[in-house]
């Protein structure tokens, strides 16, 4: 009998652990998200607004965007016109879906892509290259941002 109150008492102090443990996480990953929303705050918005829709010239090369950060706000329209300047790269916003757009298609060096979306939904993205253009392409990130 003592040994089944001891093996349970171990065993309430063990869950209590872990869930005190999982608050501290989600508390952490709150800090984290509040962060981010607010990182990119005192940046203008990216392009120029062209026909009721913001348009953005996106250059991409070795191993970078130009430029880095886009911001547009929530319900825009949105073209991308993106260029390559060195070598095939790719074009690839993480979690969102392009309409009749390959994310594993290359733009060649000096031609252009044009990408047309709507900001539906608030929040930050990953921009990324999608074709290898050379050692340092696992690094040629950027943001794309969604303002409320």
């Amino acid at each position: 009998m003592k040994k089944i109150l001891i093996i349970l008492t171990l065993l309430a102090f063990f869950v209590t652990a872990c869930s005190q443990k999982e608050d501290e996480d989600t508390l952490k990953a709150r800090k984290i998200m509040e962060y981010h929303k607010k990182k990119f705050d005192n940046l203008p918005l990216s392009g120029r607004i062209v026909n009721g829709m913001r348009e953005i010239e996106i250059k991409a090369m070795q191993y970078r965007w130009e430029p880095e950060n886009i911001i547009v706000k929530k319900g825009e329209k949105v073209r991308f016109i993106i260029e390559s300047i060195d070598v095939p790269h790719g074009f690839e916003l993480e979690g969102i879906v392009i309409p009749n757009w390959d994310p594993d298609k290359a733009i060649r060096k000096d031609d252009k892509a044009i990408l047309e979306i709507t900001a539906d939904e608030a929040g930050t993205w990953d921009l990324v290259c999608t074709i290898y253009c050379g050692p340092g392409h696992s690094g040629m990130k950027g943001k794309y941002i969604v303002r409320e």
